[in-house]
């Protein structure tokens, strides 16, 4: 088996998402500190992606403009360089795909948000990756990282997170959702802001869902979270579940459960 270190027993949104999905997949990565054999070209692209947006941000705040070829330029040297040097290793996973697809489908991301978003964005941005911990009370701290926080004339905090994923959902709900409550959560702590403004930019449909949330509001998410936490804490036992995403999984070369979904897929297809 893959061995690491275990990873220190502080909570982000990631893990506790990942226990709820797949305790195996939890075991795996938060407890046994086993390392993925490999990242999806989906998740590596993403990270691209973020990377090229959060150059873009920060280089308004420090008073330079970017067209959107340079946006592109950058990301497609970036993608080159990181996908050369990339451990653990990118690998596609659908039989009709290929990395230059996922490569220009960043690309077209990043020009179409370029194109709609960022050059008519009026948000001050106050920080790009905004970390945060949180004393939830129970022995286990709360970390996340806030893509983007901006705020508008009013002074009013946006929360913002940006998503490359295919799956867009028709409103502001589900797990997205939780999330920015979550942050919320921490910077109704970290401030006095009575109000905040929360937003999960879609990069890939160009969809922008948003809440506004009050600090009346905030306690039942606390309790929410912190319930989610003391479930993934307390647990003893962490079966497999398997899915469609099971494909996906950088530890299923040594989960038992993903060979057994293959065989009854083919007998399926026979």
């Amino acid at each position: 088996m893959r061995q690491s270190s275990p990873l220190p027993e502080t909570f982000s949104f990631s893990r506790v998402t990942t226990f709820e999905q797949c305790p195996r997949r939890y075991r795996y990565r938060y407890l046994d500190g086993v390392r993925e054999a490999f990242q999806s070209v989906e998740a590596f692209m993403g990270q691209q992606v973020h990377a090229t947006v959060e150059w873009l941000y920060n280089q308004r705040m420090a008073g330079h403009e970017h067209a959107v070829e340079a946006a592109v330029g950058r990301y497609c040297t970036e993608f080159d360089k990181a996908h050369f040097a990339s451990q653990p290793v990118v690998r596609v996973i659908r039989d009709d795909m290929a990395v230059e697809h996922y490569r220009r489908s960043g690309a077209e991301m990043l020009a179409d948000f370029h194109r709609c978003r960022f050059s008519a964005d009026s948000l001050e941005t106050v920080a790009m990756e905004r970390h945060f911990v949180l004393d939830m009370g129970s022995g286990a701290p709360f970390q996340g990282y806030i893509d983007r926080l901006a705020r508008d004339g009013a002074g009013i905090f946006h929360i913002i997170d940006f998503k490359t994923g295919a799956r867009v959902p028709a409103r502001f709900e589900g797990k997205d959702a939780d999330q920015l409550d979550a942050y919320a959560l921490a910077l109704f702590t970290q401030t006095d802001a009575d109000e905040l403004v929360l937003m999960l930019e879609y990069l890939r449909t160009a969809t922008v869902h948003t809440k506004r949330i009050r600090r009346s509001q905030i306690e039942d998410v606390r309790t929410r979270l912190s319930a989610r936490i003391a479930a993934a804490r307390a647990a003893t036992a962490f079966p497999p579940i398997p899915g469609s995403l099971c494909g996906w999984c950088g530890f299923n070369d040594l989960c038992e459960a993903y060979p057994m979904r293959r065989v009854a897929a083919a007998r399926r297809r026979d």
